[in-house]
């Protein structure tokens, strides 16, 4: 079940994100918060509590709060806090998936674990390299639970599956529980993007739920270590 002022509290980071509030500007008051959105006072400070913990915000004693610099500018950053896919998260630049592999399988002992799901359930599998700007950025190796995601095809894969799960399938992704890693490139990945093996590289192992608590996809992310960079807000 998700409360008030979690909806109130993803509503302004959304704002903060897409840039509705700029860097360092001033949020508006409890008492204006509260009445756009119609609830009380006790809720909106619970919002920004929140929105405080996760370092998107910043109190100064005496003026309020402020939005805090979360370095959106920089093209080689991706957001823990709010991992939104690649192509929303890069809009400005250019984005290609060159397909390698594409098909159906099921859920083996393993894979039904990690994904809470039973053995023999029906999942798609997806290889694709993922190019921003030109460069080689991260291989993906990806399991979508087709319970959740009854239908992809190769126009859909090319384009944004994150962007098909939210507008075409109408369901809202919650949370990415993320493993980040160092390790040694094995030869395939690192001719795919176009390193040495044994080069270094970044890699993200993702398990994506909806905001009702399903899995509906386990990755592993073998990123390129020239390029990604990954961008954890806190507040001390």
């Amino acid at each position: 079940m998700t409360h008030k002022y979690q909806s109130i509290s993803s509503d302004i980071e959304q704002r903060i994100l897409s840039g509705y509030y700029s860097d360092g500007n001033k949020l508006p008051t409890e008492e204006e918060l509260g009445k756009e959105f119609n609830v009380s006072r006790n809720t909106i400070r619970k919002a920004v509590d929140t929105l405080v913990k996760r370092g998107y915000i910043m109190a100064v004693q005496g003026s309020g709060m402020f939005i805090r610099n979360i370095a959106q500018q920089d093209n080689s950053i991706i957001n823990l806090e709010n991992f939104r896919g690649l192509t929303a998260d890069f809009q400005n630049s250019t984005i290609e998936s060159q397909i390698i592999e594409f098909n159906e399988t099921i859920a083996t002992e393993s894979l039904a674990e990690i994904m809470n799901c039973a053995v023999g359930t029906e999942l798609y599998y997806i290889n694709r390299l993922r190019i921003i700007d030109g460069k080689r950025w991260v291989v993906e190796y990806s399991y979508y639970n087709k319970q959740y995601i009854p239908f992809l095809n190769e126009d859909i894969i090319n384009d944004s599956i994150y962007d098909y799960i939210r507008n075409g399938l109408n369901r809202q992704i919650g949370y990415v529980d993320r493993v980040i890693e160092a390790a040694p490139l094995n030869l395939r990945d690192a001719h795919l993007l176009g390193l040495q093996e044994g080069d270094p590289a970044l890699i993200s192992t993702n398990k994506s739920m909806f905001k009702t608590g399903e899995i509906f996809d386990y990755s592993i992310d073998i990123h390129h270590y020239k390029y990604t960079k990954f961008l954890k807000l806190s507040n001390l």
